[in-house]
């Protein structure tokens, strides 16, 4: 990777550009950015979504929505969608299949 789309990559990073946006448009894997980023001094960060993402997940699964499927309506991963729900107070339900016309 040349030194000027190094520099632009870090500055991204920084700025709180999305590490899979990052990689798609430098065409490098997610963890080569954070391992540049990090070579270049800047600490890890955490991916949170927005609060207003946040609390649609949580208001999605309460209103009866699996993990999987407030995911899918959000474009994120459910572990984000579960972390959303425990962070607005919500509770995970149970595993196992879901009944039909339950």
């Amino acid at each position: 990777m040349s030194v000027s789309n190094r520099a632009e990559l870090v500055a991204g990073y920084a700025d709180g550009v999305p590490v899979r946006e990052l990689a798609t448009r430098f065409n490098v894997h997610r963890g080569t950015v954070r391992e540049i980023a990090r070579e270049a001094g800047l600490a890890a960060r955490r991916p949170e979504l927005p609060d207003a993402i946040r609390q649609d997940a949580a208001q999605l699964y309460a209103g009866g929505m699996t993990l999987a499927q407030v995911a899918a309506r959000l474009g994120v991963s459910h572990e984000a969608v579960r972390s959303a729900v425990i962070a607005c107070g919500g509770t995970i339900r149970t595993g196992g299949r879901r009944r039909v016309g339950a």
